[in-house]
């Protein structure tokens, strides 16, 4: 079983040869996030909302990352954001959980 470590070198690994990969920049935010390390995880997520503002999951990730932080001011309208995505993207699974997540907030 590789370790959260290990899955996080081995992103950044991916992320530093393809640099402009959004898939590589998006699995490293990933591995970051997993391993509870919400500041280098929001600062790939920030990039690739930017670049990609249809990109649901990343939204969600930033959101989350953002009120792990205390940041729910900052978190919501991105979570507003990716609840408007995932109705016109219909994907019912997140829209719920998004729902839910800003009830609390």
């Amino acid at each position: 079983m590789t370790s959260q470590a290990d899955r996080t070198a081995k992103a950044r690994e991916l992320y530093e040869k393809f640099p402009d990969n959004d898939l590589s920049r998006f699995n490293l935010a990933q591995a970051y996030f997993d391993a509870g390390d919400f500041a280098h995880a929001a600062e790939h997520l920030r990039a690739l909302c930017a670049k990609k503002r249809e990109w649901m999951v990343v939204h969600i990730l930033l959101g989350k990352c953002l009120l792990a932080t205390g940041n729910a001011t900052e978190a919501k309208p991105i979570l507003e954001h990716a609840l408007q995505l995932a109705i016109a993207q219909h994907h019912d699974t997140p829209r719920e959980e998004l729902e839910d997540l800003l009830k609390t907030l």
